[in-house]
């Protein structure tokens, strides 16, 4: 599954990346989900707008109109290369997208969307019922379903609410001692954790128990291959172009 498109490849959750993870080969796409100071879901992972895309500000305090003209491409130009940076800079297609433009991409490339509802501090409710309400209206019913996942509990709880028949997983950076009481309640089909904290006995009590097992972020080809042995499903990645060609 491509995290945020295929955040090595092409600026994150953006157009681009969407496209970029297509062509690398998956047909899953991670990204995260968040809303604007007036209350519209656009992709975005960070509290603040400096790191991707060099803007002062909070993006729970910026209106859509600000955030849909900002250029994504910073943190990729920096980390990644400079090159592809400037090549990416500029393009329609590297801006903040909102979930609308996101949704009919997904459906052109035929991907199929795993969303992770990244609210801002307090709004985990009012995240996942705004871009699931949203998100509902535009995506077909003849589409596999969207998974929805989040760190936040509260959010998976009205993501049950508002999209009961839609898949959710359980975000972690730990594994959860209270995981069986949480992912019952929550009525989650999958774990997310961060793959350097995985345990062979931990991925083998949760598929035991009836649930897929995914990790993030894997981006080595030996490191994927351990954690497929380990029994994990599902490969949460900023590299598919080299663990599709390797593992898929």
């Amino acid at each position: 599954m491509g995290h945020r498109g295929a955040k090595a490849l092409a600026p994150e959750n953006t157009l681009a990346s969407m496209r970029a993870a297509a062509a690398a080969g998956v047909t899953w796409v991670e990204f995260d989900v968040m809303l604007t100071g007036d209350g519209q879901p656009v992709l975005f992972h960070d509290d603040t707008l400096r790191r991707t895309t060099g803007a002062e500000g909070e993006m729970a305090r910026t209106p859509l109109a600000v955030v849909r003209g900002l250029d994504a491409t910073r943190h990729f130009t920096q980390k990644y290369s400079k090159a592809a940076g400037l090549r990416f800079r500029g393009q329609p297609e590297c801006r903040v997208p909102s979930l609308e433009e996101t949704a009919a991409c997904l459906l052109e490339l035929g991907l199929t969307p795993n969303v992770e509802i990244k609210p801002t501090k307090g709004l985990a409710v009012e995240t996942a019922e705004t871009a699931l309400t949203r998100l509902r209206k535009l995506w077909p019913a003849d589409r596999p379903a969207p998974l929805i996942s989040s760190f936040e509990r509260a959010s998976l709880a009205a993501a049950k609410r508002v999209a009961p028949d839609w898949p959710r997983g359980l975000l972690a950076e730990e594994f959860p001692a209270d995981w069986r009481q949480a992912m019952a309640e929550l009525d989650c089909v999958s774990m997310h954790l961060y793959w350097r904290r995985t345990r062979r006995a931990d991925v083998a009590a949760v598929k035991a128990a009836g649930y897929a097992f995914a990790v993030y972020t894997v981006n080595g080809v030996r490191a994927g291959r351990r954690l497929l042995d380990k029994g994990v499903d599902c490969l949460i990645t900023d590299r598919p172009d080299l663990l599709v060609p390797a593992l898929g």
